[in-house]
C-alpha cells in the first residue's frame, strides 16, 4: 500500500511541477502575445467607435436604395468594379 502511495505522491509532485512551468511559460508569454495583438486590437477599437456614426448611414444608404433602386444597383456596381481593381 506504502508503495502505491508513494506513486501517487511522485505523480502528483510531477503533475504540480508540470503545472507550475506552464503558468511561468505562460507569464513569460504574455507580453509577446500582446504585441502581437495589439494591431488588431487597436483596429478593433477604431472599428467600435465608428459605432454611432455607421448607423445613421447604413440606415440613409437603405432608405436611398428604396427611393431609387436603379441608381443603387448602379452605384453599387461601381464600387465593386473599383474595389477588384485594387
Amino acid at each position: 500500500m506504502s508503495k502505491q502511495r508513494q506513486e501517487k505522491k511522485l505523480k502528483k509532485q510531477q503533475l504540480l511541477r508540470n503545472i507550475q512551468l506552464q503558468r511561468l511559460e505562460l507569464s513569460n508569454n504574455t507580453q509577446l502575445w500582446k504585441s502581437f495583438t495589439e494591431p488588431y486590437d487597436k483596429s478593433w477599437q477604431k472599428l467600435l467607435s465608428l459605432k454611432p456614426y455607421l448607423r445613421p448611414a447604413i440606415h440613409a444608404i437603405s432608405l436611398y436604395s428604396l427611393r431609387h433602386p436603379m441608381k443603387f444597383y448602379r452605384l453599387s456596381r461601381h464600387i465593386i468594379r473599383i474595389l477588384k481593381w485594387k
